[in-house]
């Protein structure tokens, strides 16, 4: 579990511990977490401890994000927290920088108060301060401190310097915003709190591309000005922070052994290739960095070099979530694969009902899998761009955004990235692929219209088709059977919909109900058994019971005795 830690000029203190999983999923660089004690936002990746973290790789997603490799975060060796260590593992800094006195109501940079014991105390009332309540942000995922005293002065255009001293008052006349009131004690100005998460609160105050996740100095701001609008938020609202995450699942022939070695050695391997393409060169090099490897006699010199070779022919292609997708269900449907010296990859095809009635053409049990989940970058206030279609009210939330796929980690672009490994184990099913064509056919009416109003809705689907609707609820549906027969909860069993992509000659038609978890064993065999034929029937029935009939696909009725597609 990695130690959280606050990064100043001449110490680090350990304030608190998160999950790995959290650091990628919830509270990555650029993220608040509230701690008891303190507030504090997760420093950019340029601050992490990388040395010491371990490498991961996935041959797959490296190419889908363009870079080496990734890294875990880093986590301390010694179990439980200790409050006065001073090796954390994962950097912070404070923020919000604003706090205020809940005795006397003092409002100020916490540079302002006093310290005692690394706390931040109010001199007066010898009181522990609170972090503030409120931020500010805008839609390029610049972050600040919620400007205070322009906000208690705007409406009376009153002249105000760094100097005036507020305070802040709650009245118990509501629990609304109106109810805390800001006070200028310098020159007597008021105003409440009311509005000031309204999305033109902040009109005028102009942002300042601030960003304390990279550091609070001047030279870390954004220097590319920001036009965009600045909106108040409270620290702990979901809509401050959107992660923006990608997966894969490792598979043949990149969970083979060989290619898990050749990764530990990738840094050095490309050097030599730059700097020498001679292929005696690099057979020397192999030999010398992986020795101890090849003594294993799992493979050979020559099959080493064969893959990197391969590798560089294709290392400019692009690489996309489609073919990434793509890749991996040509797998599923090869068949069994069940090589002993692979760990991270297993899979068995299993018998057919006859109570499917050919509507389903495998199911496997993926008696092991290995997801690599990364971290890419976030958002700020919408967790998607904006639409083509959108309204012309949709569009103000978007003034100034500059069209970037999301806030990066990290100031300097860096060759790596933020990731989990995750085991686990799962159940693949693929439908007929004639049956599903003949249905599509006879629906492709319907769907015409929904793909159109589709198009005019914020809704985001980059491979929508009648298939995709189809697969997808087939998926949930049997998430919550098999919640109520395996004793996962519906959060913990995962989805990757297989659905053939628009003008795409590779068929897909399957889905991948997983679960999948960062401790070292994985999950422990109570979704995968449910695969075999004596399990899996009586959930696809009980599923059809369950629902009575259910309405699967839009006008299209399933009778209890059929199963998805008539």
């Amino acid at each position: 579990m990695p130690r959280l830690g606050t990064k100043g000029s001449n110490k680090k203190t350990v304030v608190g511990e998160l999950r790995r999983t959290q650091v990628i999923t919830t509270y990555g660089p650029g993220a608040i977490v509230d701690l008891p004690d303190i507030s504090v936002i997760m420093a950019a990746t340029d601050y992490w401890n990388s040395r010491n973290s371990r490498v991961l790789h996935e041959a797959n997603l490296q190419k889908l994000l363009g870079v080496n490799c990734f890294r875990e975060p880093c986590a301390h060796s010694n179990d439980g927290f200790n409050e006065s260590s001073t090796t954390p593992d994962t950097p912070a800094f404070r923020f919000p920088d604003w706090c205020f006195c809940p005795k006397c109501g003092k409002l100020a940079h916490y540079k302002d108060f006093g310290k005692s014991r690394g706390r931040i105390i109010c001199e007066a009332c010898k009181c522990k301060t609170v972090p503030s309540r409120f931020v500010a942000a805008c839609i390029n995922g610049h972050l600040e401190d919620f400007p205070y005293n322009w906000w208690v002065h705007q409406p009376t255009k009153m002249p105000y310097d760094k100097n005036h001293r507020l305070k802040i008052k709650f009245t118990s006349e509501s629990g609304g915003l109106d109810s805390i009131i800001i006070e200028c004690e310098t020159c007597g100005a008021k105003r409440s709190m009311e509005g000031a998460l309204n999305r033109d609160a902040l009109k005028g105050h102009k942002c300042r591309g601030l960003r304390p996740w990279v550091g609070k100095r001047k030279e870390k701001n954004d220097q590319k000005d920001c036009d965009a609008l600045l909106r108040g938020i409270q620290r702990g609202a979901s809509n401050l922070y959107f992660p923006v995450t990608s997966s894969a699942l490792t598979i043949p022939p990149w969970s083979k052994r060989i290619y898990q070695d050749i990764e530990k050695h990738r840094e050095k391997i490309n050097l030599s290739i730059d700097e020498n393409n001679d292929i005696d060169t690099l057979r020397i090099l192999i030999k010398v960095l992986m020795n101890e490897e090849l003594a294993d006699n799992f493979y050979s010199v020559d099959d080493v070099i064969k893959i990197i070779q391969n590798e560089n022919r294709t290392a400019h292609s692009t690489y996309t979530k489609q073919n990434l997708l793509e890749d991996e269900y040509k797998v599923f449907m090869r068949g069994n694969y069940e090589n002993p010296h692979d760990m991270h990859f297993k899979l068995k095809k299993t018998n057919i009902d006859s109570f499917f009635g050919g509507l389903i053409d495998n199911i496997f049990a993926v008696k092991r899998l290995r997801e690599i989940l990364a971290l890419k970058g976030f958002r700020r206030i919408k967790p998607e761009g904006p639409e083509t279609n959108a309204s012309e009210d949709e569009q103000r939330d978007f003034i100034g955004y500059r069209q970037n796929d999301c806030t990066p980690l990290s100031d300097e672009k860096l060759d790596w990235l933020p990731a989990v490994e995750l085991l686990g184990e799962g159940i693949f099913i693929s439908l007929n692929e004639e049956r599903l064509e003949a249905w599509e056919k006879s629906q492709e009416k319907y769907y015409a219209n929904l793909k159109k109003r589709l198009a005019e809705s914020i809704i985001v689907c980059d491979n929508f088709s009648p298939r995709y609707v189809l697969l997808h609820t087939l998926s949930h549906l049997l998430i919550r059977q098999l919640t109520m027969e395996c004793g996962y909860s519906g959060a913990s069993i995962k989805e990757r919909i297989y659905s053939t992509y628009p003008e795409s000659n590779c068929k897909m038609a399957g889905i991948l109900l997983y679960t999948a978890s960062s401790d070292t064993d994985g999950s422990l065999g109570g979704l995968v058994r449910n695969a075999e034929p004596d399990n899996i029937t009586p959930i696809f029935k009980k599923m059809l019971q369950r629902h009575h009939g259910v309405l699967l696909i839009p006008y299209v009725w399933i009778p209890r005795d059929k199963v998805l597609i008539h």
